[in-house]
């Protein structure tokens, strides 16, 4: 077995997480760390595993992630959630495996915002005299979005429908090395025009997220449907040609993050990622931590109801309500500024 990551990221792994938004650390993740989480992912049926469950949370806390993230980011609420993510197999006729589905594109998203159907047919939207793009704008900011997911608003003024947090910190937990396995896959280098666009709708006067400027809320999509959380064409317009060709990979706009297990990926909140069908034979498994940096003036730092390291609305509950703050305190504001440097929260990038 090759030897475990030394614990901290290399001057190369540095810049390639600048440059790509994402790095691939080696052997990250001792075997019996690896072991011990997917034992506790098979006895649960439903593959639905979260909250104090240690096998699942010291792949992060126990395994020297920590202390890497601790080193390069800086200090942070230790993880009490995690969300594990097994992808089945979804086809079974070789050639759809070889090909996948062509009228299928995965869609590459930023964490945080109402993302889905809208429960509401596109033609009733446009014949009651509401626009697509600001469907909901008005809405009750307490609503967690008619799809659920995350709040269809952060603060009860209406100013940021987008959560956010630091860094997304996968571990892989088997063989995802050939693309095709279903495999965590982004839009690499698209972080930037990610942060630019974020800093374009702060310029304008916001809203942040969907909803604000040159971010419609709801897209067209089939017949007579529409969905939200698909980034804004003026944002993807602006991404970076980074191609991945393969045989066996049909969308070579998204770059498949190949990893064995005891693998782990880092990206930034501000890269566009989703999940990919598994068109292999077996699951894919991966358990995903979602990491902020520490906010000293933040009164809910470690406070349960957040879900730290499941949630991507980490200032508000996990399940939507909202919670009091300082008058001195501005979370809303605060995530924004950060959404608008991000990295101004790395130790590593901000010690030059």
């Amino acid at each position: 077995m090759a030897s475990l990551h030394p614990g901290r990221l290399s001057v190369d792994e540095q810049r390639t997480l600048r440059k790509d938004g994402f790095v691939v650390l080696k052997n990250a993740v001792p075997p019996a760390v690896t072991t011990r989480a997917k034992a506790r992912i098979d006895d649960d049926p439903k593959r639905i595993v979260h909250g104090d469950e240690p096998a699942i949370n010291g792949i992060y806390n126990d395994s020297g992630l920590r202390e890497l993230m601790l080193d390069a980011m800086g200090p942070h609420t230790a993880p009490i959630n995690a969300q594990v993510a097994v992808t089945m197999p979804h086809f079974a006729d070789a050639v759809v495996r070889r090909k996948a589905n062509p009228a299928y594109r995965p869609g590459a998203h930023v964490d945080g915002g109402w993302a889905g159907p809208c429960p509401v047919k596109r033609s009733e939207i446009l014949a009651s005299g509401q626009r697509l793009e600001t469907w909901g704008s008005d809405g009750d900011p307490q609503s967690m979005g008619p799809a659920g997911g995350a709040p269809l608003w952060q603060d009860r003024e209406r100013t940021v429908a987008i959560g956010s947090y630091t860094a997304l910190v996968g571990v892989c937990l088997n063989d995802q090395r050939r693309p095709g396995k279903g495999q965590f896959s982004v839009r690499r280098g698209a972080h930037e025009a990610v942060e630019a666009f974020f800093r374009h709708q702060r310029d304008r006067g916001g809203p942040i997220g969907g909803g604000g400027p040159d971010w419609p809320r709801l897209q067209a999509m089939g017949g007579d449907e529409a969905y939200a959380g698909i980034m804004p064409p003026a944002m993807v317009a602006s991404y970076p040609d980074t191609r991945f060709d393969h045989d066996d990979w049909p969308w070579p706009e998204l770059t498949p993050v190949l990893m064995e297990e005891g693998d782990a990926v880092i990206a930034l909140h501000a890269l566009p990622h989703t999940a990919t069908p598994n068109m292999s034979d077996d699951p894919r498994m991966n358990v995903f931590f979602r990491i902020r940096r520490f906010r000293p003036d933040n009164p809910h730092e470690g406070n349960k109801r957040i879900g730290w390291g499941v949630s991507d609305h980490p200032d508000r509950a996990l399940n939507g309500d909202f919670l009091d703050y300082p008058e001195d305190y501005d979370p809303f504001k605060t995530s924004v500024d950060k959404m608008c440097d991000h990295w101004s929260e790395w130790d590593f990038a901000t010690s030059r």
